[in-house]
């Protein structure tokens, strides 16, 4: 998968003490495929039983799941771009919080 190889390279710019972030976006990521696959089972067992699946509605859902899941990478990246210019004072933070 893409993202989880995305999720990887990101991984490898993190301070060592850090890499859970990492491993916490890839569980997220993980968590997110079995939700989708337990609703294709059960879409497909609506099927099976007459249901008529409205492909909108399907097409909507993956759509969702998929910007969903880019942007849980999306904020993984920010966090390490603020990581990696730690200290440096010309440049403003994603997240005024902090990352530390």
């Amino acid at each position: 998968m893409v993202l989880l190889n995305r999720v990887q390279e990101l991984k490898l710019q993190l301070p060592n003490e850090h890499h859970s972030i990492s491993q916490y976006v890839e569980h997220a990521l993980h968590s997110i495929d079995n939700f989708v696959e337990q609703h294709r089972q059960f879409v497909a067992a609506q099927a099976l039983y007459g249901e008529k699946i409205n492909g909108t509605e399907e097409r909507l859902f993956r759509d969702t799941i998929s910007e969903i899941k880019a942007q849980l990478v999306a904020t993984l990246e920010k966090t390490v771009e603020d990581f990696a210019h730690r200290g440096d004072k010309h440049w403003k933070n994603h997240y005024q919080d902090g990352v530390e």
